[in-house]
């Protein structure tokens, strides 16, 4: 549709996803700690939650509980909620942010109309996060339930196929590598990012952490191939199938639509990067 921005709300419930999987246990972090004592700068990690109408209160909740994983980890928090998600706030506190996570719509935003941008209390598009975000050196950009991030999105009504998933999600995470970011994840399932940080703050590769949220039998890696804009870096997308009918909501300028549809497959985990990248490669300057 084009000159229309579409903006759409995607959540899916999946509990005891965060917990199950065990890793051997590792030093990295209190290495890491240690060292960090002696810098001037902890890790800062910046926390965004668009409006996303009567889902909100919930994604704050997510949210605030992703939080306490930071900060367990002495990583200084930074929220911007709902109607206090200022643009110009959000750029100066990333100047210094390793971790970007974000949950809202996911829109049309990007170059040309295609996936990307943030909704936030203004439209940001693609151009603007490229000419004017800039993010600590090697960040981490993680997406929390928004449609387009991981591949699919709410307003699917059927199998949109591996190629199309890849592409949304070469769309939306590309930006972010061009003004500092160094690793792309996105989950649609409650408590998937959780669980990837978790992993992350033990010292695991981004590989083995995405690795751990794909290791139930719900979702199954399909897709691992070099990234088209950057043959250092792997693009990765997992699917699965629903059961029973479905009933989604999505949002076209304002406009609230509800539906039921039959199962089809999905992709809902997803993620961008060189695949051994692991904490000690985030730089404190």
């Amino acid at each position: 549709m084009k000159n229309q921005l579409i903006i759409f709300s995607l959540t899916i419930l999946l509990f005891g996803l965060f917990g199950f999987s065990k890793f051997p246990k590792s030093n990295t972090l209190a290495e890491f700690k240690r060292s960090a004592k002696v810098l001037k700068s902890p890790l800062e990690a910046i926390l965004v939650v668009g409006n996303t109408q009567e889902s909100t209160k919930s994604s704050i909740s997510q949210m605030d509980s992703l939080a306490l994983i930071f900060i367990k980890n002495g990583v200084k928090v930074t929220k911007f909620y709902g109607n206090n998600t200022n643009w110009e706030s959000i750029k100066t506190a990333a100047k210094t942010a390793s971790f970007f996570v974000y949950a809202g719509h996911g829109s049309n935003l990007g170059i040309n109309g295609v996936t990307g941008g943030l909704c936030l209390k203004e439209f940001i598009y693609t151009k603007q996060i490229l000419e004017e975000l800039r993010f600590r050196k090697n960040a981490l950009v993680l997406f929390k339930s928004v449609c387009g991030g991981a591949g699919s999105s709410a307003d699917d009504i059927k199998d949109i196929g591996i190629e199309e998933a890849a592409k949304r999600v070469a769309d939306y995470s590309q930006p972010f590598f061009s003004v500092g970011a160094s690793c792309y994840y996105a989950d649609n399932f409650v408590g998937g990012v959780d669980l990837f940080l978790t992993e992350f703050f033990k010292g695991n590769c981004i590989a083995e952490c995405y690795k751990s949220t794909t290791g139930f039998g719900i979702v199954n890696p399909e897709y691992n191939k070099p990234f088209i804009f950057d043959n250092k870096k792997q693009i990765c997308v997992s699917a699965h199938k629903s059961n029973g009918i479905a009933t989604v909501t999505s949002y076209v300028n304002g406009k609230k639509t509800v539906k039921k549809i039959l199962p089809f497959k999905e992709y809902d985990i997803a993620l961008v990067g060189n695949p051994s990248f692991s904490i000690k490669d985030l730089k404190i300057n």
